[in-house]
């Protein structure tokens, strides 16, 4: 009973909640609709599209028609996405196979992907600084990344690096000797890849990746929903948005990314905010090896049929970094656009009965 009453529960919080989007998730500076309009759409999206409107502000939705408004599909964290999602798609007892990154380390070599080195698990209730030194000593030339477990959105990762004798840790800004680092809970020891020239071109010191959603559809094909490339700003060792990071739409079809990049207060870019580097036509390099690698793993784990893969560019080719099991459809849409917008996904999409408005199932029949 509780089961059923879940979600209308979740509907009624997130009611509650549209005050706070309305004054907190509304950039401001950014939108030029007035208050008592922008009031208007967010109650349009909750009531007739059907869910929280939190990527009003992320899509720039005050610039669009509203006819427009129906091809974004919105996040997969409110209830009425969640549950369509969850039923068929991404069933919840797989979650925890790619959530735990000890777990999804394991999983990603069972099905044979080129992954980063790995150099086992360090607890804090072990003898982690010693651990991280003689990783560091075996592998000269090497840094390695400490992630949590448990972590999400780049919180908690820490640098390791050897500089001359010494060993270095480097945590958000914060650097320190690696006697003085503190383990703070269970974490992987990875290699940092060696990524490609031509991507170290926007930023050097972080691992660029990029974000490509795929999906296996009721045939058990995998295709392609969204991608975004991701950028690190300034001296960041990595490039996600809680750090400073920068993202931009990828034309999925040929791998060159789009004119606007954003960073997570939605604030826009066409070049880099540090090395000037234009974004609009840039190709990606290995691009169908980076499609390749994609739609392989989403075949190989056809038990879970969404996954949000971060790809790294080598020189020597792609390079998984991580497996999503939730990724951000609003992150997906503000940087490469509604996926609706593309009628095959919005046809799988119907298929998996995952529409949630009468205006998206309209769409079909156009």
């Amino acid at each position: 009973m509780l089961s059923e009453s879940y979600p209308t529960i979740r509907n009624i919080l997130r009611f509650l909640a549209l005050p706070y989007c309305y004054l907190k998730l509304v950039n401001w500076n950014e939108c030029s609709a007035s208050k008592y309009q922008v009031f208007k759409d967010l109650l349009y999206i909750f009531f007739r599209l059907r869910y929280f409107p939190d990527n009003y502000s992320p899509c720039r939705l005050w610039e669009k028609e509203r006819t427009l408004w129906h091809f974004y599909y919105g996040s997969s964290y409110h209830p009425y996405q969640r549950a369509k999602l969850r039923k068929e798609v991404q069933p919840f007892e797989y979650i925890s196979l790619f959530d735990d990154k000890e777990v999804c380390e394991l999983v990603s070599r069972g099905i044979g992907v080129k992954l980063p080195a790995y150099y086992g698990v360090v607890t804090p209730e072990m003898d982690y600084r010693t651990k991280i030194i003689d990783t560091l000593n075996a592998n000269p030339g090497k840094k390695v990344i400490i992630k949590p477990v448990k972590g999400s959105a780049g919180k908690g990762i820490a640098l390791a690096y050897k500089n001359k004798n010494e060993i270095r840790v480097k945590i958000g800004k914060t650097e320190v000797d690696v006697s003085q680092f503190r383990l703070m809970e269970r974490s992987i020891l990875q290699e940092v890849v060696l990524q490609d020239k031509i991507v170290a071109k926007f930023s050097s010191s972080s691992v660029n990746t990029i974000r490509v959603v795929t999906l296996l559809n009721k045939a058990g094909q995998a295709i392609l929903v969204s991608a975004s490339m991701r950028f690190g700003v300034g001296k960041a060792y990595v490039d996600n948005w809680s750090a400073g990071g920068v993202a931009v739409g990828v034309d999925y079809k040929n791998g060159s990314l789009k004119n606007i990049a954003y960073n997570k207060k939605g604030n826009q870019y066409t070049v880099h905010p540090v090395s000037n580097v234009i974004f609009n036509g840039f190709q990606i390099p290995k691009w169908s090896e980076v499609v390749e690698m994609a739609l392989d793993v989403q075949e190989k784990c056809s038990f879970f049929r969404m996954l949000g893969l971060d790809i790294a560019v080598t020189c020597d080719g792609p390079v998984l970094i991580e497996i999503n099991p939730n990724p951000d459809l609003i992150f997906q849409e503000q940087t490469g656009g509604p996926l609706l917008e593309d009628r095959q996904i919005l046809m799988e999409f119907d298929r998996y009965d995952l529409l949630i408005n009468k205006y998206q199932r309209n769409l079909l029949r156009k």
